[in-house]
């Protein structure tokens, strides 16, 4: 599981000098093949919110964040309680509802190329359940959570990129149940 981290920090790590040695470089190449081969022999990894962008250049994920570099006078999102649908399809959703809401935070939010891989999509109007959203249209329709299997690119393994940080202070409980399903899987 990766914490919400920017994927630069998770490639290369915190500059020498800037902590202690121990704390300092990053997974390189040699670890991205590491968690491929993880992938590979059936394991999971567990994405939050930014770190999500690490899998998306390491894992082949297709997705796109569509409010990455979008300036805060067009969409902001800083820390808000919003609305999500769930495809109740996944293993990922079991025991939830169709309709809950989410944490976010600063948090990407993606177009995929494949719908079936979209298990939280935000809807279509009506997105911010309380809080401060700003430029509600960019993220309508669009994907908060992503669960890929790899049975053709990585062997028997999932990856999950969770557009939020399903842990977060409580704030929105039923996500504690996604990120718990997202552990039990094999």
């Amino acid at each position: 599981m990766f914490a919400d981290e920017q994927a630069n920090a998770l490639e290369n790590g915190h500059p020498p000098g800037t902590m202690p040695p121990e704390f300092t470089g990053g997974l390189g190449e040699k670890g991205a093949e590491a968690l491929r081969e993880f992938a590979r022999a059936g394991g999971t990894l567990i994405f939050l919110n930014r770190a999500s962008e690490y899998a998306i250049s390491k894992f082949g994920v297709k997705a796109k964040n569509v409010v990455a570099n979008v300036p805060a006078q067009e969409f902001y999102s800083p820390g808000s309680l919003l609305n999500a649908k769930l495809d109740l399809r996944d293993p990922l959703t079991q025991g939830l509802p169709e309709a809950i809401t989410i944490w976010s935070e600063a948090s990407p939010v993606w177009s995929t190329e494949n719908n079936e891989e979209a298990v939280v999509k935000y809807p279509e109007n009506e997105i911010l359940a309380s809080g401060w959203l700003l430029g509600e249209k960019r993220i309508a329709g669009k994907t908060a959570l992503i669960h890929t299997q790899y049975p053709a690119r990585y062997g028997a393994g999932n990856v999950i990129l969770f557009g939020m940080r399903p842990q977060y202070r409580a704030q929105s409980y039923l996500t504690f149940k996604l990120f718990f399903n997202a552990l039990l899987m094999n």
